[in-house]
């Protein structure tokens, strides 16, 4: 029942969805109930041959009406039979099955409207629920995807929002529809006969525990399952991601054993899971036939006794089947929340993770840089061990600064410090005297653009992927952009020219177009401050020779943090700082560097070895 309440609170946040699937439930329920009952007059004029018998009821009826069932029933015998001698019998029976028909069309028309609103119900939770994760990962910090993999983030986007999709539809039926079905059916089996419906009541209970026990340990499994999808999901995006290294390496059988070990174990426990859930409805069902059994057994003794008319027993006996339908969907909504709250259980790890990296309550305006950047006895660390220690560091507006080191000595984390992809341990970043974590981070990174190593694009037109996050940006501004970039050349000679769509990560594309599609990019954007992160060390010698004048370009008149292998990208830098162990060992610019014949010259030589 937690689950089923839990699953309900999602539902409730729509009120007036809520409001009108819940009045038009309870009006199909009335017209539901209206629809079979009528079955019983409709025996009594087929069963009844004898004319006599329509005389007997009207010629013994006294006229006294009064609210209790035997006065009202008498009324509503009298009419009919008093009905079927004045028009005949066959005219009685066209008028009720015209009547029986505007009930069932009525049951239907609500029910349609309830479902109407349900539909809404359910695709407006989940609309919400994606936008939420959706929302939450954008903002959450970098460590948090050092930490998650990809597939499995997929898997809660996907497979486990579809598990809550389903059980806020069982469960919204399951609260606001089946038990008003269950309270009409039993009230109106309590007027036919109070015995009856007594021994119905005495039977539920135990049909209840035998569900209950189904379904125990189901939330586990389930749980479990969800997270082998999420690993199976990570090693398909894993092995379209590397594709060409699967391929280059014979490493195909390795991968295909792997991805079947995660497999058969999904499979286990899927399996586990299929069985418990497909077991719900045929128990549900022979459970039902117990009761329908015990019902026949024990009405049919009544009848016997003259207790209870034969056309009212049959009448009891189909509302009492109709009964049995409610209930079954109330087991499946059980199962299918016990399975919905694991899936939501995963989704919310998401929506809960907490935001390290925000804007605090009073912050600083930050909408301009004018003097410098300065890191102030800066340490971090990822996890244990320190990546940066004891980092002091100035740049001053207009310069250009680069960074220098072995692959994994902290360069790019300094960067990364900076645009607050991260939060220093210890110490403090300063732009204009202002540290950083107390300043707008929407200001902040408005301040700065990026170009790094690996060309980040997205599956949409090249028009699209310059202007990225920018608004009512022309196309002569993208054109000018371009030419900076020194990619219009290559952009005009494609088909469909800037509304080519580059494909995934701009797959379509070299990888100097890439690279210079990013400069363009940060062209547009027009920062402050650029951060450029081995630019160019994955390129060949005539696309690095395109892309570093258009670097050259995007530097000009800026403030520049370049971390680089190449001379000719560091050379000229106003300063250079060699990064070694997460210190800064040596600073100067490159000809002082070389008259010192320390750390950077031995770089340099390595590099020209």
């Amino acid at each position: 029942m937690k689950n089923l309440i839990r699953i309900a609170k999602i539902a409730l946040t729509h009120k007036q969805q809520l409001f009108f699937n819940l009045m038009f439930n309870i009006l199909g329920v009335f017209f539901s109930i209206f629809s079979f009952a009528m079955i019983i007059p409709l025996l009594r004029v087929v069963f009844n041959s004898d004319i006599k018998v329509f005389q007997k009821t009207v010629e013994e009826y006294r006229g006294d009406v009064s609210l209790n069932k035997d006065s009202i029933v008498d009324f509503f015998n009298y009419k009919l039979a008093n009905f079927s001698l004045n028009n005949g019998k066959e005219s009685t029976l066209i008028y009720i099955c015209i009547f029986l028909v505007a009930m069932v069309f009525l049951k239907n028309l609500f029910t349609y409207l309830s479902n109407f609103y349900l539909t809404n119900i359910v695709h407006l939770s989940v609309r919400e629920l994606r936008d939420k994760m959706y929302q939450k990962i954008i903002k959450l910090p970098m460590s948090f995807f050092s930490n998650e993999k990809k597939g499995d983030l997929l898997s809660r986007f996907s497979a486990d929002v579809k598990e809550v999709e389903i059980a806020i539809k069982a469960t919204t039926n399951a609260i606001f529809k089946e038990p008003f079905y269950i309270i009409g059916y039993l009230a109106t089996l309590t007027i036919i006969s109070p015995k009856l419906t007594l021994f119905i009541l005495v039977f539920l209970p135990f049909a209840g525990f035998v569900i209950s026990k189904i379904s125990n340990g189901l939330k586990k499994r389930t749980n479990q399952g969800q997270i082998d999808v999420g690993k199976m999901m990570s090693i398909t995006e894993e092995t379209l991601y590397g594709l060409r290294i699967i391929k280059g390496f014979n490493a195909q059988s390795h991968m295909i054993e792997k991805y079947k070990e995660s497999n058969n174990r999904l499979f286990k426990v899927m399996v586990g899971i299929s069985r418990r859930v497909y077991i719900a409805s045929p128990v549900s069902e022979f459970l039902g036939v117990i009761a329908t059994a015990g019902v026949l057994l024990y009405g049919g003794n009544l009848v016997f006794a003259g207790e209870i008319y034969p056309d009212v027993f049959i009448g009891y006996l189909i509302l009492f089947s109709q009964l049995i339908t409610p209930f079954k969907s109330i087991s499946k909504a059980i199962y299918d929340s016990s399975q919905g709250i694991s899936a939501l259980n995963r989704v919310e790890e998401v929506l809960f993770e907490e935001e390290t990296i925000k804007t605090v309550p009073e912050y600083d305006n930050l909408s301009s840089f004018s003097n410098e950047i300065t890191y102030s006895n800066v340490g971090f660390k990822y996890e244990e061990d320190w990546v940066l220690k004891e980092i002091n560091l100035t740049i001053k507006k207009g310069q250009t600064i680069a960074l220098v080191g072995h692959s994994g000595s902290g360069k790019t984390t300094l960067a990364d410090l900076l645009i607050r992809f991260y939060d220093v341990q210890e110490g403090q970043i300063l732009i204009d005297g202002k540290n950083i974590k107390n300043v707008n981070l929407h200001e902040l990174r408005s301040l700065m653009g990026v170009v790094t190593q690996e060309s980040v694009l997205f599956n949409d037109t090249i028009f699209n992927n310059i202007a990225f996050g920018l608004k009512n940006i022309s196309k002569d501004e993208v054109l000018n952009a371009s030419k900076m970039a020194n990619a219009h050349g290559f952009i005009s000679k494609l088909e469909q020219g800037y509304e080519t769509i580059i494909g995934d990560a701009g797959n379509k594309l070299s990888g100097g177009q890439r690279q210079r599609l990013s400069i363009a990019r940060a062209l547009l954007k027009n920062p402050t401050i650029l951060i450029l992160d081995e630019a160019t060390s994955s390129l060949d010698t005539a696309s690095e020779k395109a892309v570093q004048e258009a670097l050259d370009r995007l530097m000009k008149n800026r403030t520049s943090l370049v971390i680089a292998h190449r001379l000719s990208t560091i050379q000229h830098a106003d300063r250079i700082f060699v990064v070694d162990d997460g210190k800064i060992v040596e600073e100067g610019s490159h000809e002082e560097l070389l008259i010192k014949n320390n750390y950077y010259k031995k770089f340099i030589d390595l590099q020209s070895l």
